[in-house]
């Protein structure tokens, strides 16, 4: 009959084995959430193209270039992808200095911030903040 000791050891290493199933479990499902959330932002975005080509030259009705580049730069970030400013212009589906002027306002309300890239001085990426990743978050899990 083994000693106290001994089964104590065990019972702590089959703790220590559940914690880790239980750990890689959690993330896996995080990874699943966090993928049907890029999905469904890459989906908005998508469906906003299909109106603009169904309406034509008449789908500058429906512009809201702000929520685009925040659904392109949602996804982006949630896929590890640097996002260019000339990037996140052509996502904004306007002409540039209007996608430039929009940045610089959501760079000012804090839903965006501006880097320059290490490897090349003349680009510069713009990055979604944690408070926009958050409010756009709770917009996917609201309308799905």
């Amino acid at each position: 009959m083994p000693s106290d000791g001994v089964a104590a050891r065990r019972a702590l290493a089959e703790i220590a084995t559940l914690e880790a199933t239980l750990a890689e479990t959690r993330a896996r499902v995080l990874n699943l959430e966090s993928a049907r959330q890029v999905d469904l932002a890459a989906a908005a975005y998508r469906e906003r193209r299909i109106r603009d080509a169904c309406f034509g030259e008449d789908s500058d009705l429906f512009g809201e270039p702000v929520w685009d580049m925040l659904l392109d730069l949602y996804s982006a970030r949630m896929r590890g992808v640097p996002v260019s400013v000339s990037s996140a212009c052509i996502a904004a589906h306007v002409p540039n200095t209007t996608a430039l002027r929009y940045i610089a306002i959501m760079e000012t309300r804090g839903l965006v911030s501006r880097r320059r890239d290490d490897a090349d001085a003349r680009r510069v990426f713009v990055e979604i903040s944690d408070r926009a990743m958050a409010q756009v978050r709770a917009w996917l899990e609201r309308s799905t």
